[in-house]
C-alpha cells in the first residue's frame, strides 16, 4: 500500500433528488444522510477519486470530497451550473 500526501481539492456540485426535496425550504440537515444526491459538476473527477482511493488506501484525503449541495433546482438550472463549473475549472 502507498501513502500519497499530495492532494488537490475541487468541490463537486451535487443536487438533491427533486422528488425528495422539491425546494430548498424542504431541505433538512437532520436528513442529510437519507437524501439521494446526483453529481452535476465534477462527475469527471468522481472516477478519478475512486481510483486514487484504490491506489492509495492509506491516504484519507482521497476518501472525502467537498460538495456544494443544491436543493430545489430544475434540471435546466443543474445543466447551467455544470456548464459553469466545468468552464471555471479549465486549465489553459
Amino acid at each position: 500500500m502507498k501513502i500519497n500526501s499530495h492532494t488537490t481539492v475541487a468541490p463537486f456540485l451535487v443536487m438533491v433528488d427533486q422528488d425528495q426535496c422539491p425546494t430548498v425550504a424542504n431541505f433538512k440537515y437532520s436528513s442529510i444522510d437519507d437524501y439521494t444526491y446526483y453529481v452535476i459538476g465534477g462527475s469527471h473527477s468522481a472516477e478519478a477519486h475512486r481510483q486514487l482511493v484504490k491506489e492509495y488506501p492509506l491516504t484519507p484525503f482521497f476518501k472525502y470530497v467537498e460538495c456544494k449541495v443544491y436543493a430545489g433546482i430544475t434540471r435546466e438550472e443543474a445543466k447551467s451550473l455544470d456548464w459553469d463549473h466545468n468552464n471555471n475549472n479549465l486549465i489553459i
